[in-house]
Order: structure tokens, then sequence, then C-alpha cells
């Protein structure tokens, strides 16, 4: 089995074998939390329920030990050894892996009980230099706390140890640098500052040595009202009176605060106000200017809050990779039940898989790029909606800096998921209002702004006011500036001593970045490159890229880079290496030369290149390494693949910076198109129009598909003529040689010939385009053009031949992947289906649609689905259920503002009320059914009039019907034409008009031939009656009508 250790000192790391494990082998951050719970309490069996309050201490999944099973499974095979976790009857324990924690107590017990100083100092010296900040992923973890400061404490008992050892020996300039160690991160610990005074005065530095006892004594009588033990009043004394030192003079080591151990101070008003929006379930929007504290008050308001957190970041570098934040989002969810995605219906479980590849799903469906991105989108709502059902916090830092398909999600998630709220982190300068109020849309908001800590904050931070009115003087008074100014004071030696004040002044002055490049330059070559690299990458990278990069090792690398965090250059977070904080990335860019940055984004291109990185990210390499051919060609890869993925305002963005660098023809055209496209969906035509006059304008292959496209984007313009001009001139130049071509020239060319009421050569055209995309095994193009003669023949009223036809164009669109397209042929199957008498067969294709609109989270497919639902329904004598899905499908119609599918859930509401036998709701509905239709939604208005003239009969109010027939007989397609006939008929009936048997038969004979034949039946039943005015006939056929369905029909003849 592979040897495996954890290191939890400093950054975690997992190794194999001497090899780190990266971070993405565990697919989840709550897969490492889980070891390092389980190392914390080795070789203990831990308990199911300690694991899940530590994973999940908001709120537990609804099945945690399922939950626990999957993690523990994950981290076995992430290391690579079964053996890696134990299982037990309740819980779980960490297996045979070693721990970076054994060799620090080990240590520090072979410190405890050595028998002579120079044992001692050894021992301590060696559990010091394994030491790093204890579990600091989980700084903010109520489980980790305990287990921190244990790991702490020990410290400074390591730090005591050694400081005594050394002064034993002799060595008091060591002393006092380990015992000023143990004074910060304990500033109350007596015995500490008992050894830290001795030491200093040891070292020639008494004054310094009674300056810590005084600072000591001040600080115990205003924190615990107390006075120190006599032991150390002892001490001063002795020093005050001048007593010999112990060795020559020397320096020594001062004993402020480190910067680890600087508390959060002067954001408490704001940690209340994001605390109590959370509570209110506002959109909590932080902003300030970079340094300004924004993700720390963050992370400190999020503490304790109850609720499961959603919580990624952007970077700059990725704004133009679609999808990007939403990763993070998405896997941030699951990690809170990661079982959610295996209750995902299939498609949205391979939508999982597509945007997030370390989950084990089946290979993706092959999709077009709207349905792609549809099912993306509704996918993570859904992720989303089932972690937040009882409330939770989405939270994104940078969002200033977020892709706009992420953009789009988080609006729609906060928008249709009333118990998520947000906190939203951001730079205000870089984000424009009007985005941010699309995203925030009509949820209640609070904005909080961040600027200068308070006065008092700043003293907090450090013991010298003098010092604290200097760091407020000379910065611009945020967390990050002042912190800066800290650390290099810190490494110059000098806090505590007469020089800080000044050198403070001038640190503060020069600035932020100034300060992070002192830093940098005192790094030798290889740390400094490699913390330029990560600074030109702008975002998390694996250290295999910054290696390959580098040119180093990958060991050596990772070692270096392991330092670099310690020293608050780098973190590493879950994809890997990044700055520690923008300005870090922003200052070392600033600091390069001119030629080492073209070196160093060159290296990065290649690295990234090779690594499979994303498009964008390497054109920007390539651009800034003076290469814009290949730049050119990489951007135009990206919009390529931004445009498929229906990734608009990104395709664009990706062209428009792709034709910035001037590219060769061919590629320039082909950018121009992307752009156009981008364009044209995002509704700018004219824009769209003008980048394919600038493409026509190059001698460069593909003018028939621009002359196309144009023709189409202007007929969208309203300019039909301009437009079949166009397509004329399309079909000209695309000839005969290029068959793609000339079939999309036609099929674009037979659409403009319908609209110009040429229905005879749109036919032929149409043939000729359908020829030409079978022979080129097109099968999206032949789905298209069935689609269109397929809804042609159902407006025509050839129900049966329309059913068939349906069939095909669902089966086209799903094999070819085009989703979004599905749903309507095959729920308009289902509805012919209902017309054919087979309602049954139509409820199942309805429902199928249904599914799918749901699933695409498409609300006008959901209101065209459960109409035609709801009329199969009817037909099926199942009125509650018809009822239920007409008024949904009406309120979705309502809400998206869409008069034809309003006009026909008004009409499905009230077939139902029909077959209910609620003929005043029945009339109500039809009523405001052609309202809605008016003049212009021919087919939907002559349906409302026949079912109003159906509903009058049985009311018996014949002079309604007349005129309600007589209009659903002059209005609309073949379609309306077969219920307009059929309530000519009831009418009949019902007034005794002789015309009535041959009215039922002309009726019956439409019906049939063109498969309409649900209401066969009842005109049979009309036709034989005998032609008089006996008022019980009429009546018997307004009993009939009560029940308005086709099924309904049949059962009244019955």
């Amino acid at each position: 089995m592979p040897r495996v250790h954890l290191q939890l000192l400093g950054r975690f790391q997992v190794r194999r074998e001497g090899e780190e494990v990266p971070p993405t082998a565990f697919r989840g951050r709550k897969v490492r939390t889980l070891l390092r719970v389980l190392a914390v309490h080795r070789p203990a069996l831990v308990p199911h329920d300690v694991l899940v309050e530590a994973l999940w201490p908001d709120r537990p999944p609804a099945d945690p030990v399922a939950n626990l099973n999957v993690l523990v499974n994950r981290a076995r095979r992430a290391v690579g050894d079964p053996a890696a976790v134990r299982t037990g009857t309740s819980g779980y324990a960490l297996g045979d892996v070693s721990c970076d924690l054994d060799g620090f107590a080990a240590a520090l017990h072979a410190a405890r009980t050595g028998r002579d100083p120079a044992a001692v100092l050894r021992s301590a010296t060696a559990a010091l230099a394994s030491w790093g900040e204890p579990l600091a992923e989980d700084t903010y973890a109520d489980w980790a706390q305990e287990p921190r400061e244990r790991l702490r404490r020990e410290r400074v008992e390591a730090c005591e140890l050694a400081a005594e050892a050394a002064l034993t020996m002799g060595e008091p300039r060591a002393a006092a640098a380990t015992a000023a160690e143990a004074v910060a991160a304990e500033p109350l610990r007596e015995h500490a500052v008992h050894l830290l005074a001795r030491a200093l005065d040891a070292a020639g530095d008494r004054a310094r040595g009674l300056d810590t006892i005084a600072r000591f004594r001040a600080r115990l009588a205003d924190e615990l009202g107390l006075d120190p033990s006599p032991a150390l009043d002892a001490l001063q004394t002795a020093l005050l009176r001048g007593g010999a030192s112990q060795g020559p003079p020397g320096t020594g080591a001062a004993g402020p605060p480190t910067i680890t151990d600087v508390p959060f101070v002067g954001r408490e008003d704001e940690v209340g106000a994001v605390r109590s929006g959370i509570a209110a379930r506002r959109v909590v929007v932080v902003s300030g200017p970079a340094g300004a504290g924004k993700s720390r008050l963050v992370a400190e308001a999020l503490r304790g809050t109850g609720l499961p957190v959603v919580a990624t970041r952007a970077f700059s570098s990725e704004r133009a990779e679609s999808w990007a934040v939403a990763r993070g989002l998405v896997a941030e969810a699951l990690a809170c039940d990661v079982t959610t995605a295996h209750d995902l219906p299939p498609r949205m479980r391979e939508a999982v898989g597509w945007l997030l590849p370390e989950f084990e799903t089946a290979p993706p469906a092959t999709l077009d790029g709207e349905s792609r991105r549809a099912l993306v989108l509704a996918t993570a709502l859904r992720v989303l909606e089932a972690v937040s059902v009882e409330g939770a916090v989405l939270v994104v830092d940078d969002l200033q800096w977020a892709d706009a398909s992420s953009r789009a999600l988080v609006g729609s998630a906060l928008d249709r998921l009333p118990f998520l709220t947000a906190v939203l982190a951001l730079r205000p300068d870089e984000i424009d209002t009007a985005g941010l109020r699309r995203i925030v849309g009509d949820r209640a908001a609070t904005e909080i702004r961040l600027g200068r800590l308070p006065p008092d904050a700043v003293e907090a931070m450090v013991d010298d006011p003098a010092l604290a009115r200097a760091l407020r003087a000379s910065t611009d008074g945020t967390p990050f500036a002042v912190l800066e100014v800290l650390r290099e004071l810190w490494a110059r030696g000098v806090v505590g001593t007469p020089d800080a004040v000044p050198l403070a002044t001038e640190l503060g002055r020069d600035g932020q970045r100034r300060a992070i490049v002192r830093r940098v330059r005192r790094l030798d070559d290889a740390a400094a490159t490699l913390v330029a690299l990560v600074g030109l990458l702008g975002r998390e990278a694996p250290a295999r890229v910054l290696a390959t990069a580098a040119g180093t090792e990958p060991r050596t690398t990772l070692a270096e880079l392991s330092e670099l965090a310690r020293l608050g250059l780098l973190r590493l977070g879950e994809a890997g290496w990044a700055p520690a904080h923008d300005l870090v990335g922003d200052a070392v860019q600033e600091m390069l030369e001119p030629a080492e940055r073209v070196r160093l984004h060159g290296a990065l291109a290649g690295a990234l290149a090779a690594g499979g990185g994303d498009d964008p990210e390497v054109a920007r390499h390539h651009r800034e390494a003076g290469d814009p051919v290949a730049a050119a060609e990489a951007y135009l890869r990206a919009a390529r693949r931004a445009l498929d993925q229906r990734g608009l305002r990104e395709a664009r963005e990706l062209a428009t910076s792709g034709l910035a660098l001037h590219p060769c023809r061919d590629a320039r055209v082909a950018l121009l198109d992307v752009r156009a496209e981008s364009a044209a969906a995002l509704g700018d035509l004219d824009e769209a129009l003008a980048d394919l006059r600038d493409g026509l304008g190059e001698d460069a292959p593909g003018r028939p598909h621009r002359l196309a496209r144009s023709a189409m984007f202007t007929s969208g313009a309203r300019d039909l003529r301009r437009a079949a001009e166009l397509a004329e001139l399309a079909l000209v130049e695309a000839g005969d040689d290029d068959p793609a071509e000339r079939a999309a020239a036609l099929e674009t060319a037979a659409v403009l010939d319908m609209n110009l009421e040429l229905p005879e050569r749109a036919r032929v055209r149409a043939d000729e385009a359908l020829a030409l995309y079978r022979r080129l095994g097109d099968g999206r193009g032949v789905a298209r053009i069935l689609d269109g003669r397929a809804m042609a023949t159902f407006l025509d009223g050839k129900v049966r031949a329309a059913v068939d036809l349906f069939a095909r164009v669902a089966h086209l669109f799903s094999d070819s992947g085009d989703l979004l397209r599905v749903v309507t042929p095959r729920s308009t199957r289902g509805h012919g289906l209902v017309f054919a008498g087979r309602p049954a067969e139509g409820l199942a294709e309805t429902d199928a649609a249904l599914r799918l609109a749901r699933e695409l989270a498409m609300p006008e497919g959901q209101a065209y689905a459960l109409w035609h639902r709801s009329e199969a329904l009817s037909a099926l004598g199942r009125v509650d259920e018809a009822e239920a899905d007409a008024r949904e499908a009406l309120r979705i119609a309502r809400d998206a503002g869409h008069r034809g599918w309003t006009a026909t859930a008004c009409r499905a509401l009230g077939i139902a009320m029909q077959a209910r036998g609620d003929l005043e709701a029945a009339t109500a509905a039809f009523a405001e059914s052609a309202t809605v239709a008016g003049d212009a939604l021919s087919l939907f208005a002559c349906w409302a009039a026949a079912r109003s003239a159906l509903v009058a009969v049985a009311r018996g109010d014949l002079v309604d019907a007349g005129r309600d027939v007589d209009r659903a007989l002059g209005t609309g397609p073949g379609l309306g034409r077969h219920e307009a006939r059929w309530a000519r008929v009831e009418l009949a009936a019902a007034r005794g008009d002789p015309r009535c048997a041959r009215w039922a038969i002309e009726a019956r004979r439409a019906a049939e031939d063109a498969g309409a034949t649900a209401i066969v039946p009842r005109l049979v039943e009309l036709g034989a009656r005998p032609s008089s005015r006996d008022p019980s006939s009429a009546g018997r056929g307004a009993g009939a009508l009560r029940d308005g369905s086709a099924a309904g029909t049949r059962r009244a003849s019955s």
C-alpha cells in the first residue's frame, strides 16, 4: 500500500509516496475536512454524529451516513489506499497514515523530559521547526477551535522550553527571539514575559526588558484588573537596580504581535448589518476598494449563521469563461449534501458532469449550445433549490469579475428561490450599477460600504499609540494597508523601537503596492519568479502548471510555493495557488520589467496550452507575450466555444478582443461571424448586420452563409423586401458547389417566402433544402424543415399527417441534441392525439414534453405543455387535474406576458369547466381567450368562438351561439374549422334546422379525412336526429354539451 502522510501544521497537504495529492483529486473540500477531523482525533474512532456536526455544522443533509460514506470513498480513492480510512460500527477512524502532529508531539515530549539543556533545546527547536498555523483552513470552524488552541498552547510551551534552555547554555539572543514568539502568541502569559525580559537583559538590552515588563503590567491591569506576580516584580526591581547583564550587548528580538495574530477589529457594526440582512433574507452587498477587508468581514459575519453557506469567488482572468463562477457555486452546493446529485433526473446528472468533470456521471449527451445552456442553468437552480429549502446563504466574492453566464445564474436564483439569501462582495468602481441591479432584481437589498478602519481599531492592532497614529495618518486606513506596513516593520525588526514610528510613516506614504514589491524583491530569483507567475495568472492554478512555466522540478516548486504561503504572499485554494490578496498580483505585475513580463506571459501561454488550459486565458497570455497570431487563433476558438454554449456576452467580448489584434483575413472574418451571431442573439441586429457587411467586404470563404444570415437579420429588422433580395444573392453565390451553404440559403429563402405570402415557392425551396440536408446527414437541418412543415400541416387541419410528422421531428431534434426544440413538436403531437380521439396517448406525450420543459427551466414551454396536457386530462374525465394544469399554464403565461399562451390556457380552463358542467365559468374563460387572441391570433380566436358557441348552445342562448358560430367559421386556419363546424351542427340541432344532417355529414367527413376523429361520434349522433324544431331534441343536445371534452361527447353519445 502507498505511504500516506497528512500535514496539518501550516498549509494542509496530503502526500502519497512523498508526492502531494492535488486538492482537486478529492472532488470537494469536505473530503479534505473529513481527513483533518479524523487526524486530530487519531487513532480513536470518530462517531458519525461528531463527523456530521463538524462537516455540516449549520444543517446536516437528509441522509448524513450516506453522505459520510460518499466522502470516505472519495478520500480513499484520492490517496489510493482503501485502508487510509477505517470503517467502524458507528464511525470512522484514520488508518495507517502518518501525520505531522505526531512528530510535533514527539519532539515536544522529548523537550519536556530532556535531562540536559542541549537535549531540551534540540528537541524544542525540532518541534518549532515543524510548526505552522494549525488547521489554517478551519480557522472559523467550531470543531477546530479546541485542537487549534491546544496546539497553540503546546507551541508556546515549546518556545518557553527552548528559551530557557538557550539561556542556560549562554545563548541569550536565541532565547530572546524564541521567548518573543511565546509572548506574541500569548501576551498575558507571565512565564513567557519573564523569560523574554531575562533574555533581553542577558543579551544587553535591559531597557527593552524593562519595557516588556511595563507593557505586560499595563495590559494585565487594563484587560484583567490584576497585578503581576511577586516573581515578576522581583525581576523588574533587579533590572531597575542595574544588575550586571548576562551577555554581550546585542539587539535582541522584539515581541510585537505576529501578523497572523492580529485580531479582527473595527468592523463590528458591519458584521451586525450583514447578519441582520441574512436573517431578513435580504441581499447584502459589501462594497469597498481592494484591501478594505471585504472577504474577512464576510467570513466573520457568516460564523454561526446556522444556515448552509454556498460560497465561491470570481477571478479577473476568468471573466470571459462561461460558467466559471457557477462551477464553484454548484460544487459548494453539492458539498452540502453529496447525495443531491444522485437524486437529479438523468439529464441533470449529465449536466453536473459537464459542469464539474470531477463528478462521476455518465458521459454527457451531445446537445446544441442553447439546450446545454438551458439545461445547465436549470440544473444549477435545482441544486441551489435543494440546499436552500430551509434557507441558505449564497456568497460570491469579487462579483465584479464574474462571467455573464454565472451572473445570470445568481440573478435567476435570487429571483426564483425566496429562501436563498446572498452576500455579494465587490469593488464598486469595477461593476456597473445597472448590472448589479439586474442581479439583485426585486429582492430587498442592504449595501455596506467599507473604507478606513476607525481609530480605535488601529490602536487595537498594536500596543503603541504613537505607532497607531502614524499608521492612521500615513495609510489609507484599510486593513490591508495597515497590515502591510506592520509586516515590513516586523521584517526589519523595528517594532517596539524608536525607529518604528518614522519608518511606519515613510512606508505608509509609499503605499501598499510598494510594500509588497519590497517583500518580493527580498526573495531569491526562483521564488520571485513563482510569485510573478501566480500574479500574472490572477487565479488559482495547480503547482504543475507553475512548475512547467517556471521550468523547475515539481517537488521543488511545491516547497517554494509553501514557503511563499507562509510569508503571506500566496495562498492555496481548492483549485490551486493564487495571490494571497488581489493587491499582491497587481503589485507584482507593476514591478516586472517589460521584457521579463513578456517572457513570463509566453511561458504561461505554453504551460497552459500544454496542460489543456482554457482558450480565453491562453489567448490573453499569447497577446501579452507579443504573439498576436497565436492570440487571435485562441480568441477565435474561445469565442466559438462560448457561442456554442450560448454564452453570448462572453462570445461577443472574446471576438472583440480577437479583432483588436488585427488578425489575418480569414481569422478576422471568422471573428466577425461569431460577433454577429452573438449580437443578433442578444437582440442587437444593427451590430450584427454591420459585422456581416464588414465580413462580406472581404474576399473570404463563406459569403453565401453571411448573405443568408444578413437576410434573416434584416427580416428581423422588419425589412422583408431587402431581406428577400439578400436571400436571393445568397442563393446565387451558393450555386451548386457547396451543398451546406445552399441548403442554409434555401431554408432562409423559404421562411422569407412564407412571410411574403409566396407559399408555393416556399414549399419548393423547403423541399430542396430538405433533400440537401438529408444528403449531408444534417439531422438538425432536416428537423427544422420538417418542423415547419409539421406545424403548417397541423394548422391546415390535417391532424393525422401532422401527428406523424411531429413524431419524426421530435426524434430528430432529440437525436441531434437540440432539446429546446423537442418540447414544442412533442407537446403538439400530444395535442393532435387528443383531436384524434387518443387522449391517453396524448397525455403520455404531453407529460414527456412537460418534464423536459421543467428540466430545462422553460416557462413558455411549460405553459405550452400544460395547456395541452389539460385538454388531454379533460378528455379522460380527470377534471380536477385538468383545471389545475390550466390554471398553472395561465399563471405562467400571464407572468411572462405571452398573449398566445394566455389565450390557449384560457381555452384549456374553459374546456375543463365544460367537462365539469360549470357553464358560467366556461363562458368566462372562453370570453377571455377571445379577448386576448383578438384578430391577430386567428387560430385561437376561431377556437374561442367555436367553444363559446358550444357553451351558449348548452345554456340555451342560441342567439349568442349563432354569432359565435359565424365568427368561428369566418376566422382562422383549417385546424380551427373542425370545432367551428361542430359548433354549427350543435346549433342547427338545437334549432331544429333541416340542414343539420347535411352539415353533420360534411363535418364528419372533413374530420375523418383529417384524422380529427374525437368529435366524429358526436357528429354521427347529431346527424341521425330528426330535423325538426322539437324542443326536447334541443335539450338533449344541450345536455350533451355540458361535458365539453372530446371524450365527453363520446360519453354523451353512449
